[in-house]
């Protein structure tokens, strides 16, 4: 390895480890308020229905805001976008402390969720610009892993802390660790500067009917995760029989076991991302589906470590796929594909409960199960009109 390699190596590393960290932050703030639903509601005087709406608006705003605000911010530098939005998340973290009103929160939550896919594709598209070519999958599933560890901190985080009666800590909590981030990013990230994508490119991309087609496998890939998703606490509760420490110890070791899902997806991203989300995301409807019908607890277990494994295998392997797809325009597909992830978390959490309401929370498994025939379509879809390399 010669000196300039092993200097470029080394920058890589750093700016990983940066981005990581950060996106785990983001992830965070957008998870946590799941666990604080019941407390939220309380302290802001709405009812359970009305709080859900924050985390609706979440997602509703990073689909529909995300790629457009991502193609505005390809001609500013990708470390400046990376800290200004760590800086705005620190922002509205706290104006929600300071202002503790339901509509003073729901702009929080609408101004964050536009922000978190220019985070997210901006950021690993120029982490991935800076790795060799053969290495640009592994590289942007491990950027992923701040996904899994923002999963593992906020779930069990926003459980033991509505157990308390309290929110606020968290969100200044949250506000200090964006602060602290963005300083790490301004400190190692490098100023390199991707060639930015003409808006034809994006245009050219929509388009095509082979990315067309990879959006909407990972809005089917979501949807499946999410019907059941949605619904782990529930079904930790009432089917586990777990009680509020349990619970927040089982999400950190679904979390636990998802980046060990995460760090498998790096090892194959490279060499055929729709053959692996194919693969990840029925093995993740069989877990399901098999903790549905599961009569142990050692056997629930298990399946239990398998769901976690292959979530956060798909989240990854649905972003290299999508991005790859998109070489074109990779920060712009990369919006595309958290827009489509949140549609189907959108759709994906509506299916779940329509399953809970008539069946009850044991049926988990259905949803997802419903879906594999249109996943696997899709896939064959994608392989028979798409490139071979895939």
């Amino acid at each position: 390895m010669t000196l300039q390699s092993s200097t470029a190596a080394s920058a890589l590393s750093r700016a990983l480890a940066a981005l990581a960290a950060a996106t785990a932050v983001i992830v965070a703030t957008e998870f946590i308020v799941v666990g604080l639903l019941p407390v939220l509601a309380r302290d802001l005087a709405i009812s359970p229905a009305v709080a859900g709406h924050l985390v609706g608006a979440f997602a509703l705003s990073a689909s529909l805001l995300g790629p457009p605000l991502t193609i505005a911010a390809a001609a500013i530098a990708p470390r400046t976008i990376l800290t200004a939005t760590l800086g705005l998340y620190a922002a509205t973290d706290l104006a929600a402390v300071l202002w503790p009103d339901y509509s003073v929160m729901l702009t929080m939550r609408i101004v964050q969720g536009a922000a978190l896919p220019v985070f997210v594709s901006v950021g690993a598209a120029a982490v991935t610009a800076l790795a060799p070519p053969a290495r640009r999958g592994r590289v942007l599933a491990l950027a992923n892993t701040g996904f899994a560890v923002g999963i593992v901190a906020a779930l069990p985080a926003g459980v033991a802390l509505a157990e308390r009666g309290q929110w606020t800590p968290s969100f200044v909590a949250l506000a200090a660790v964006s602060l602290a981030a963005a300083v790490l990013l301004l400190a190692v990230f490098p100023e390199h500067r991707p060639e930015a994508p003409r808006a034809s490119a994006a245009a050219t991309l929509l388009r095509a009917p082979a990315f067309q087609l990879q959006l909407a496998l990972s809005v089917a890939v979501f949807v499946a995760m999410f019907s059941a998703y949605t619904y782990i606490s529930l079904w930790l509760a009432e089917v586990a029989g777990l009680d509020t420490g349990g619970i927040a110890l089982a999400l950190v070791g679904f979390g636990a076991a998802g980046v060990l899902g995460n760090t498998a997806a790096a090892w194959i991203a490279d060499r055929g991302p729709l053959r692996a989300t194919a693969v990840a995301v029925t093995a993740l409807v069989l877990a399901v589906l098999g903790l549905s019908l599961a009569a142990t607890p050692v056997l629930r277990l298990v399946l239990f470590v398998a769901w976690g494994v292959f979530h956060t295998a798909c989240v990854a392997l649905c972003q290299v796929r999508v991005s790859f797809a998109g070489r074109e325009a990779p920060a712009f597909a990369m919006a595309m594909n958290i827009s489509a992830a949140n549609l189907g978390i959108a759709f994906g959490a509506v299916a779940g409960g329509w399953a809970v309401e008539r069946w009850g929370i044991s049926a988990i498994g259905w949803p997802p199960l419903a879906m594999l025939p249109l996943l696997l379509g899709l896939a064959l879809a994608i392989r028979t009109i798409g490139p071979r390399r895939c």
